[in-house]
């Protein structure tokens, strides 16, 4: 089966089960706007040889740029705008583990209709289950001001549930989110850490300067 003729299973019994928990979409891309800032993304994201696919989830803040700088409403949003990226697959048992390709723990589509419903029933279970969980963790701004800067050093494993960008873009991402609640001192502080400690995100120094004169 071709990846046309999948998103056209999708759209029968994979996304009414997204709709029923307030997600937006069709076939391959899905967003939920909430009423906390969040935004959350689902993207089904094929394979380009064909033949198989795996899911993406992604977590925006309706009041920041996306990853290149750009502001997008709610309704443009896609997971690939999100800082905040996760990736729901086919977890292998202990002993597949050691023996297990990426491309293997992908979403195949099968050869029939009824491969591809067996495949999507298994995507929807995943989804709600992890998918629905992980989303659940971004429920208030402040979850992001509340990451403190020892564990971005420390790379904590709260910062890699969350699925959350690396050092200078998460620092960015906070100071930010800290100036929109109005936190400009925690803001400042926030983004002179990430000038201090800039490294090769160069691309940043402007972001972080705008912030330290009291620009968002």
């Amino acid at each position: 089966m071709n990846t046309k003729d999948f998103r056209k299973v999708i759209r029968v019994y994979f996304a009414p089960k997204l709709h029923e928990v307030g997600f937006m979409g069709t076939d391959h891309h899905f967003v939920k706007t909430t009423d906390n800032h969040f935004i959350y993304t689902l993207v089904i994201q094929a394979d380009k040889s064909g033949g198989s696919c795996v899911m993406e989830m992604g977590v925006h803040l309706d009041f920041l740029p996306n990853s290149i700088g750009e502001f997008k409403s709610s309704n443009e949003i896609t997971t690939y705008d999100c800082e905040f990226r996760k990736r729901l697959d086919k977890k292998a048992n202990w002993f597949k583990r050691f023996f297990t390709v990426e491309r293997e723990r992908w979403f195949q589509y099968g050869e029939t209709d009824e491969d591809a419903i067996v495949t999507i029933d298994e995507m929807t279970q995943l989804f709600l289950d992890q998918g629905m969980s992980y989303f659940s963790q971004f429920n208030d701004p402040r979850m992001i001001t509340s990451i403190s800067l020892a564990e971005i050093i420390a790379r904590s494993k709260k910062i890699e549930d969350f699925g959350a960008p690396l050092d200078s873009r998460l620092v960015l991402l906070i100071a930010r989110t800290h100036k929109f609640l109005g936190n400009d001192r925690d803001a400042k502080d926030y983004a002179q850490w990430g000038l201090n400690n800039i490294g090769e995100a160069k691309g940043l120094i402007k972001d972080f300067e705008a912030i330290g004169l009291g620009s968002f």
